[in-house]
Formats: C-alpha cells, sequence, structure tokens
C-alpha cells in the first residue's frame, strides 16, 4: 500500500510539473544567442586527448561586495585524468527550507581543483536572478559552468555569506573519473545545442543517483532531499556516498566552510578552506 501511494504520488506531481513543460518545449526552443549576464556570456570548451583534459574559456571572476563583477577572468587550463584524486560534493544554502545550489569540485594530485556547476544561465533581462519556480517550467537555458574553486565557492563564501559545506565523496576512481567525463561530454554538447534548464533533474545529486540500485524507480526521485538540494546530503550520508563512520550532524559540522581562514585569492585558498 505504501509502494502504491508513493506511485500515485509520483503519478500526479508528474502531471502537475511535465505537463507545462512539454507544453513550453512544444513552443519554445532554447538557444545559445541571446543577451546574457556577463558570467554566463562564454561557453567553457572542452577538448579531450587521451589523458589529457584541456578546457578553454575557465571561469576565473572575482566579486565586489555587493556581488558585480569585479573582475571577469577566463583561462586555459590543463589536468591530467590519471591525476585524479578524488571528488567533492559542495552544498551551497541560499535560503531556507532546503533552498540550496549543490555542485561538485574535481581535485587532482598536482594540486589543482575543477568545479562544475549545472546552472540557469541568466540573461540580462533577469534582474531579479534566478527564481526555482519558474526553473521548472522552460523558463533559462541549461549551462555547465567550469570555473576555479576561488570564482565559485568562493563568491558563496566570502560574498554572499552563504553557508557552505564541502563533503569528500567516497566512491571509487573508475566512479569519479566517469563523473567527469560525463560532465565534460554534457558541456561540449550544450555548446553545439542548448537544452533547457529543469531545477528538479539539473543539479550534481541526480548526477550521483543516476548510477543508485536505490533510486531505480521513479518514485524515488520524489524525495525531499532530492527535489531540495539543501537536504541532499542527508540522502548521501544514507547512501554512504560520504563518510558514515561518525553520526550525520557531527559529519556535517566538520566540513562547513569557514571563510575566516583565508581570503579569496590566497594561493592556497582550496587547500585552506578544507582545514
Amino acid at each position: 500500500m505504501k509502494r502504491l501511494f508513493r506511485y500515485l504520488t509520483f503519478l500526479f506531481l508528474s502531471v502537475f510539473l511535465l505537463f507545462p513543460i512539454w507544453v513550453v518545449h512544444l513552443f519554445r526552443k532554447p538557444t545559445n544567442d541571446a543577451d546574457w549576464k556577463t558570467q554566463y556570456k562564454i561557453l567553457p570548451e572542452i577538448d579531450l586527448d587521451d589523458d589529457l583534459i584541456t578546457i578553454k574559456n575557465l571561469r576565473d571572476f572575482r566579486y565586489n561586495p555587493d556581488q558585480s563583477i569585479a573582475s571577469a577572468n577566463y583561462k586555459t587550463e590543463t589536468y591530467f585524468l590519471s591525476k585524479m584524486q578524488k571528488a567533492w560534493y559542495c552544498i551551497s544554502h541560499f535560503g531556507p527550507n532546503g533552498l540550496a545550489h549543490v555542485l561538485l569540485s574535481f581535485e587532482f594530485s598536482d594540486g589543482k581543483y575543477l568545479v562544475v556547476s549545472i546552472e540557469a544561465r541568466l540573461k540580462n533581462k533577469h534582474t531579479r536572478g534566478y527564481n526555482a519556480l519558474k526553473g521548472l517550467f522552460g523558463t533559462y537555458t541549461k549551462i555547465m559552468v567550469m570555473a576555479t574553486e576561488q570564482d565559485v565557492i568562493g563568491l558563496r563564501t566570502h560574498v554572499r555569506g552563504e553557508k557552505v559545506y564541502l563533503y569528500p565523496l567516497d566512491i571509487s576512481e573508475l566512479y569519479t573519473k566517469a563523473l567527469l567525463l560525463n560532465y565534460l561530454g554534457r558541456t561540449q554538447s550544450l555548446r553545439i545545442a542548448a537544452t533547457f534548464y529543469n531545477s528538479i533533474i539539473d543539479n550534481c545529486m541526480t548526477s550521483l543517483l543516476q548510477e543508485s540500485q536505490d533510486y531505480d524507480d521513479l518514485a524515488s526521485w520524489m524525495d525531499k532531499r532530492i527535489l531540495l538540494p539543501g537536504y541532499s546530503d542527508e540522502l548521501a550520508y544514507e547512501l554512504e556516498l560520504i563518510e558514515t563512520a561518525r553520526p550525520f550532524a557531527d559529519v556535517k559540522a566538520s566540513v562547513l566552510v569557514d571563510p575566516a581562514v583565508c581570503g579569496i585569492d590566497d594561493p592556497e585558498f582550496s587547500k585552506k578552506i578544507r582545514l
């Protein structure tokens, strides 16, 4: 009976959420040609040559206290897949009741970090910023932001003052590399053909769960810990994607980023925010 109720609930929510999306997709097409906000104007470009990953237009912005852009920097960076060490799951809380943005950062043995953040590509007309409800109905185009930690994480910790949690993922090296390669492929695909962004399915937790046998039926995706990413670390703990040797509250407290430990431009920014 409980399983039947879950399926009925899923069916109702699917009709409620997906029908408007279907209507939008029927009459509107996503595009890469628009008046984008500065931080979303330039798409990253990926080149894969065996073990070598080259990313052009890697974002490395800096921001003023009012969140306006202080410097719009892009660079070309190289990474070796064989030097991949681990992935970090980052949750940045921008509101109460589970409202948060999640992203992944990949750590390499040579001290480099690569942030991948699935975001809504905002236009200049979106003066009020991102709206999570509108994100369900094809309002925004999707972008895969490839950036430095100083840009994406620093903006949230040091400028916006959001609570940011940075969990090391307890997944295999093979799984970690597959995740990154999947993101790189999707990034290149978006250069060729734009797609709409969806608040529920377009985040880093859903990418992790696609390989989970515990979430292999559609009704499971109605879990509030997926719908509200701010609770997704509870799900990660349950699925043993993060440390489980200690109580969840202790694990969470230990990975809260303290912006007071260093400035954004500290050469050891990534190391220090993990202390």
